[in-house]
This record gives C-alpha cells, sequence and structure tokens, in this order.
C-alpha cells in the first residue's frame, strides 16, 4: 500500500510517519520526522507547533489504514485578521518607525554611559504593538524596506517588531508582548560598550574580537538590571538572545527548556534581522535565502518547530519582497497566503519589456496556477522599486 498523505488532525498513536524528502519551501507545513507516532500527547505536541499535514506509511503502522485526507485550505496561521488594511496603516507605521529608530540611537548612545531611560521607550513599544495589532504586516515590511546606515540602531527596532508580531502569532497577551517588544529593544544594549573598532568592523573579526563581541549579551542583561523596577522577562529576554537550544550558545550555555520563552523569540528574530539587513560588508539578502539558511540551523538553534512558526508567522515571501514571476513581470509581495505560502497576492509593476505598470495591478497566484514566484530580487536588482509607494497605493 502506498505512503497517504493526511491531515495532522487524523494522526494517531500506531503511524509510522516518512520523511518524502521535500523541500521545505514547497511544504513548509509537512511534519516530516520519520519514526512511529508513540502517543496522543506526541500527536498533540506535533498540532501545537504549527504543522497541518503529513505522509505515513501504513505497511510500517500498527494500526489500520484511514482514508487520505487532502488539505486544500488549512488555516496554518494563528494570526488573527487585520483589523485595518495594509495602506491604511503604513502612514502610521512608517511614523512610528522613524521614532522607534531616532529613540534607540538616542537610548543607545546614553547607554555608553551606564543610562537606560525605560519610560521613555514605554510608549513607543505600546505603539508597535498598536500597529501590530492592527496590521501586523506593515510595520514587519517597513523593517526590510527601511535602510538606516547606523544598523547598530534600526536592528534594536527591528528586532522589537519581529519579537512582537511573533508573540502576537504564538498568543502572546498583551502585557507578555510589552515585555516582549522591551526586550527585544534592549538586546543588544550591552554593545555600546564593546569598542566601536570591533562594533563596526567592515570584515570577518578574529577569533580574539568575537570572544570581546560576544561579551555584549552578558554586558546587555548587567547594565539593564542596574535599572529599578526592571522585569525579569526583559533581563532573559536580552541575556539570552545568543543562547542555543543545543547548549552552545552564549554567555551560559544553556540547553533546551533552560531558555526562556522571550529569549527564544529574540533569538529567532534577532538572527533573522541579522542575515536580511543590509551591512557595511554586505548587500540585503532576500527574506527567502536568509530563512533558508535560517531552517539549515534549526536543529540545533532553536527548539523544534519554532523556527517553522516563525516562517508560517512571516510567509515564505514576506509583504514587500519584490519578486520576478514566471510570465516574465516583476511584482512586490503584497499579502500572504497562510494556506498557500507559495501563492501570495503579488502587486505587478513592471512589464517583461520594462513598460512599469500604473497603477500596480494586484495578482492572487492562488487563483492562477499557471503563473508562479521565480525568484526574489536581490537589492541590486531591485534598485528603482519604490516598495513603501507600492505597498500605499493597494487596498489589502
Amino acid at each position: 500500500m502506498p505512503v497517504q498523505h493526511i491531515s495532522v488532525n487524523d494522526l494517531r498513536p500506531g503511524m509510522y510517519i516518512v520523511d518524502t524528502g521535500a523541500s521545505w519551501i514547497d511544504h513548509p507545513y509537512l511534519y516530516a520526522k520519520e519514526g512511529l507516532i508513540r502517543s496522543q500527547t506526541e500527536v498533540l505536541e506535533i498540532i501545537h507547533q504549527g504543522y497541518a499535514e503529513a505522509y505515513y506509511d501504513p505497511e510500517q503502522s500498527n494500526i489500520a489504514p484511514v482514508e487520505p485526507i487532502t488539505i486544500d485550505n488549512a488555516d496554518a496561521s494563528r494570526s488573527t485578521p487585520a483589523v485595518v488594511s495594509l495602506a491604511e496603516e503604513l502612514a502610521q507605521a512608517e511614523s512610528t518607525y522613524t521614532s522607534c529608530v531616532q529613540h534607540a540611537k538616542d537610548f543607545m548612545l546614553e547607554a555608553r554611559n551606564g543610562t537606560v531611560d525605560l519610560e521613555a521607550s514605554r510608549p513607543l513599544v505600546r505603539g508597535i504593538i498598536d500597529s501590530v495589532n492592527r496590521n501586523v504586516d506593515a510595520l514587519t515590511s517597513l523593517a526590510k524596506i527601511k535602510h538606516y546606515d547606523e544598523y547598530t540602531f534600526a536592528h534594536c527596532v527591528n528586532v522589537s517588531i519581529f519579537s512582537v508580531a511573533f508573540g502576537k502569532y504564538l498568543g502572546f497577551t498583551q502585557q507578555k508582548l510589552y515585555l516582549l517588544g522591551l526586550a527585544g529593544l534592549f538586546h543588544d544594549l550591552g554593545k555600546m560598550r564593546v569598542p566601536v573598532e570591533i562594533l563596526n568592523a567592515p570584515r570577518r573579526l578574529t577569533d580574539e574580537e568575537f570572544a570581546v563581541m560576544k561579551t555584549h549579551a552578558q554586558l546587555s542583561k548587567d547594565t539593564l538590571a542596574t535599572v529599578k523596577g526592571m522585569a525579569p522577562e526583559i533581563l532573559q529576554g536580552a541575556g539570552q538572545h545568543h543562547e542555543r537550544h543545543d547548549g552552545s550558545g552564549y554567555p551560559d550555555h544553556l540547553v533546551g527548556s533552560h531558555i526562556s520563552p522571550y529569549g527564544r523569540i529574540i533569538s529567532v528574530a534577532d538572527c533573522y534581522d541579522a542575515l536580511s539587513a543590509k551591512r557595511v560588508y554586505k548587500e540585503a539578502m532576500p527574506p527567502t535565502k536568509a530563512l533558508s539558511i535560517m531552517f539549515e540551523l534549526r536543529n540545533g538553534a532553536w527548539s523544534p518547530g519554532l523556527l517553522e512558526q516563525f516562517i508560517k508567522m512571516l510567509g515564505i515571501y514576506p509583504v514587500g519582497t519584490p519578486v520576478r514571476l514566471s510570465s516574465g513581470f516583476t511584482g512586490v509581495v503584497a499579502k500572504t497566503n497562510p494556506s498557500f505560502p507559495l501563492q501570495p497576492v503579488v502587486a505587478v509593476i513592471q512589464a517583461p519589456n520594462g513598460q512599469g505598470i500604473v497603477p500596480p495591478r494586484p495578482i492572487d497566484l492562488s487563483k492562477h496556477q499557471d503563473v508562479k514566484i521565480v525568484q526574489p530580487l536581490t537589492a541590486s536588482e531591485a534598485t528603482g522599486i519604490d516598495i513603501f509607494s507600492v505597498l500605499k497605493s493597494l487596498n489589502t
């Protein structure tokens, strides 16, 4: 009897799961850890991790075969529907983002003297949470669209944004999102006590220099610990953002559940933004490539299923990603599709002959099976595309 494709809701103890070798990009919701499902608790854990489908082999299983179920419209996202359109939220989100980056610059520079203005940061993090609650795609797209020469400051804001968005997806309460956002904003505070020539080196650091750079996580925690009333969750998030699930991280080589939820989430957000950001020594990396690199690291770096959930939250092609279509047209991803992650809504902006399309023409790839995304564009390939203006012109 051939291997059968089923919904995770139909998994039963005794089923033998098969790894078909399918690409995670093509099948991001596929549970593929080969072996026997031994308990209902294991089934519930697979569902909790956000997987939607699996392949099982009836011949290696200890139960009677079940009829396979086609998963066409599985709602794998936990995100709540947007309250306002992306275009409507972008204007407010831009103001929030700009204010946050300027504030990050101010408090990071003050941190060199050991000063942390927690009170001034509170309303800015609330602004991030409010924007994410209205439309999560606005700030997460701005975090990749906007480029600042001073990477360190924008990075703090981006990590706060991605952490809040991910926490919301995972079901964090508003109070926990608030603590998570502050921890993300402050996570790199200790870098201000790292020598500038190491912090801004436009090259690979030497072993000795990297050892100095690695002290920044502990320095962040130590600096924050001097602030009266600092919540322990913020200290955990800032101090643990370089810890790794397998114990290979730093500063304390924590393993598994010894890493707090705040540290785990900020670790993922920090890695994603660092890989995909423009630096003095490299161009911005397309989100898909950054996620692909992270996926290869997932088993040692993060708890099982965590990165997969982040990818589902963000989308294989996040909103704001410039792409080339199989039809030869160029466009910008305007809306992700949780059920069909390779088939988002794309705002088509340029014909194969280079002629601009005004206004941009949205196309839902899930309804046009003959058109696919061939590749995301690199920063140099996307030069001249005003992604922000494209997204503002849409009613998605």
